[in-house]
């Protein structure tokens, strides 16, 4: 058997197997185990609730649950400046950045914690720092 048939015969099997595979799995998709993903879903189940400087935040107009909702559906987590196997001792924590802003989402046993809280534009009679 020389190199062209082997080719060829490759070829065929890697065809097959590609449309046995979009037969069998359609147009599911695999990145819903993605960590991203995961964390995601994790931190939105319980329901999401501010730390005071975050209430503060919320009464001012300066900032909405749903903006914070957004953060936590559409932003990108940063491990590295997230705390997830909990060595300080305060709870694990996901900082997640949007564009300019940015939250920490912090678990606790029912709910979901949001804390430090980065906004651009606070409203000027906010008094919340």
């Amino acid at each position: 058997m020389n190199f062209t048939q082997r080719l060829w015969r490759y070829l065929v099997g890697i065809f097959i197997g590609t449309l046995l595979a979009l037969f069998f799995f359609g147009q599911r998709s695999c990145t819903q185990w993605l960590p991203n993903v995961q964390v995601r879903e994790f931190l939105g189940e319980a329901g999401l609730m501010g730390d005071e400087r975050t209430r503060c935040l919320i009464q001012c107009g300066a900032v909405t649950m749903s903006d914070l909702r957004s953060i936590l559906e559409e932003g990108d987590i940063e491990y590295g400046k997230s705390d997830v196997r909990n060595e300080q001792g305060t709870g694990k924590f996901y900082r997640i950045v949007q564009q300019d802003h940015a939250a920490e989402f912090v678990v606790t046993d029912s709910t979901t914690t949001v804390r430090s809280v980065k906004w651009d534009a606070p409203a000027s009679d906010c008094n919340c720092d």
